[in-house]
């Protein structure tokens, strides 16, 4: 059955061509009948016909052609990567085929691998494998060798032989649908019908992928383990979670204060090496959350995985594998930063660098800083706390949050409190951080801490309070900011000024 599912989809492929060479046949044939009767209506009939017949012309050029895609990431040598390059030849070894002669190091939580051939995939002239510096940093050594033998079972059973071709087939065949235009009788025949191909063919196209998959996941099991290879699959889902995090919630904080942290690997570790991030991406591998999956999608669900893999014969795990896989790279940290910058836009390499600690208190202070701008407006923050003595807390409030028709005027203070004290606090956290009476700490636990100095610590949250109550007294508050040397008049600014 999936020999059979593979052969269709193969053929839907090879007739792709001749669905579109029958169709330009046809077009061509349809003017030259027009023409011998009536030239008027052969150039009407042209308008309509032949840029549909270019389009699928220039399409069918596109399905063979060969290129030389950019490979993300950086290219290791043996030389620079003696351990990895040996794990993998000897992988490759025992899978029954060749390796690949050429490894590239990106920065993404997947491995894969990729041929670029010719004639139409009989003629393979260059295999790349693709390995993500974030899934090595995070794997043991018996999980990573089971994502390479995986990789390397792509190989082994050619998969990789057709999925060039197949994936250019697919874009071609999805350009034809969306080039095609709407209007006109003729356009949308053209377009429904290769509509309908095109369902056909990524129907058949992606449940062969995801046996292909599960072909490969058979092998992974073979060479490393069961126990390894099903692991490894849990254990890629909980890193692409915790890496996402990272990216999102760390390296990027400093990004729109002009900043990157200047070793991105060193603060990768610290996250997946911390108490309280480690109890959590142990509950993600006990309890993965739920996919959705489609018959359009090439992967089957990981859980779908796991269960094949260990309703199937049981191959022991390798012993000596409890290692990390980053003991087989030298410098990983350090290959994590040259990988990211491989593939970051050209404005990243325009920010500053700067250690983690500070990174986290710049683009804090900044966020800080762009949010407090927001809430005053024009005003300064003295002319902010004058509002709250006069009782026009709404003014400070959230424009989005609306007291009841019909409220009085304290009922209308109590309901824009709870929105004039978080409102408050930004402005006054970054005033504070200004004059160098509070600052945001690293925590890789949580949401970085605001940090003030003694007495401030205690006194801050009580002249809060007491400021944004329906009956307002700023006085405490006005003096703690003295106190700190806040200067009258102040406005957050967004410039930072670095001693």
């Amino acid at each position: 059955m999936k020999s059979l599912r593979g052969l269709l989809a193969a053929v839907l492929l090879a007739a792709f061509p001749l669905l579109v060479l029958a169709f330009v046949g046809g077009i061509v044939a349809l003017e030259v009948l027009a023409l011998r009767h009536n030239v008027f209506t052969a150039v009407k009939l042209g308008i309509i016909t032949v840029p549909v017949g270019w389009i699928l012309l220039k399409t069918l050029l596109t399905v063979e052609r060969a290129t030389d895609d950019d490979i993300p990431g950086v290219e290791v040598t043996p030389e620079d990567q003696p351990s990895l390059w040996a794990l993998v030849r000897e992988l490759a070894d025992e899978a029954g085929t060749r390796p690949p002669d050429e490894i590239h190091l990106d920065a993404d939580v997947n491995a894969a691998v990729t041929e670029r051939t010719s004639w139409l995939g009989l003629r393979v002239l260059r295999r790349r494998m693709i390995i993500g510096v974030p899934l090595i940093m995070g794997l043991r050594q018996d999980q990573f060798r089971a994502v390479l033998a995986h990789e390397l079972g792509h190989y082994s059973n050619k998969d990789t032989r057709f999925s060039a071709l197949t994936y250019r087939g697919r874009k071609s065949i999805a350009r034809v649908v969306n080039g095609l235009g709407r209007e006109g009788y003729f356009e949308r025949f053209v377009g429904w019908l290769f509509k309908q191909y095109a369902k056909l063919y990524f129907m058949v196209s992606m449940s062969v992928c995801r046996n292909q998959e599960l072909a490969a996941d058979a092998v992974s099991a073979r060479l490393a383990g069961t126990d390894a290879a099903a692991s490894a699959l849990r254990e890629i889902e909980a890193l692409a979670v915790t890496w996402r995090f990272f990216m999102n919630n760390y390296a990027a904080i400093g990004w729109d204060a002009g900043y990157l942290p200047d070793r991105f690997g060193e603060g990768y570790r610290a996250l997946l090496t911390d108490p309280t991030r480690a109890e959590q991406m142990e509950e993600m591998r006990q309890n993965p959350p739920e996919e959705k999956t489609s018959r359009w999608d090439t992967h089957p669900a990981t859980r779908d995985r796991v269960a094949t893999l260990e309703a199937g014969t049981r191959f022991p795990v390798r012993s000596g594998g409890e290692r990390q896989a980053a003991e087989l790279l030298t410098g990983a940290e350090k290959m994590l930063d040259e990988a990211l910058f491989a593939v970051f836009s050209d404005e990243a390499h325009t920010k500053r660098r700067t250690d983690w600690q500070s990174l986290v208190a710049i683009g804090r202070r900044h966020a800080a800083a762009e949010a407090a701008a927001e809430v005053l407006g024009e005003r300064t923050l003295d002319m902010a706390l004058d509002l709250l003595d006069a009782g026009r807390h709404e003014e400070l409030s959230d424009p989005a949050s609306k007291p009841p028709a019909g409220a009085g005027s304290r009922a209308r203070r109590e309901f824009a409190a709870a929105s004039v004290r978080g409102r408050l606090a930004v402005v006054v956290h970054a005033a504070l951080t200004d004059v160098g009476a509070g600052r945001w700490s690293l925590s890789w636990s949580g949401p970085a801490p605001f940090v003030l100095d003694e007495p401030l610590e205690e006194q801050l949250a009580p002249a809060l309070d007491e400021a944004a109550a329906a009956e307002s007294d700023t006085a405490p508050l006005r003096a703690l900011l003295t106190a700190a040397g806040v200067p009258a008049g102040y406005r957050p600014s967004l410039t930072l000024v670095r001693s």
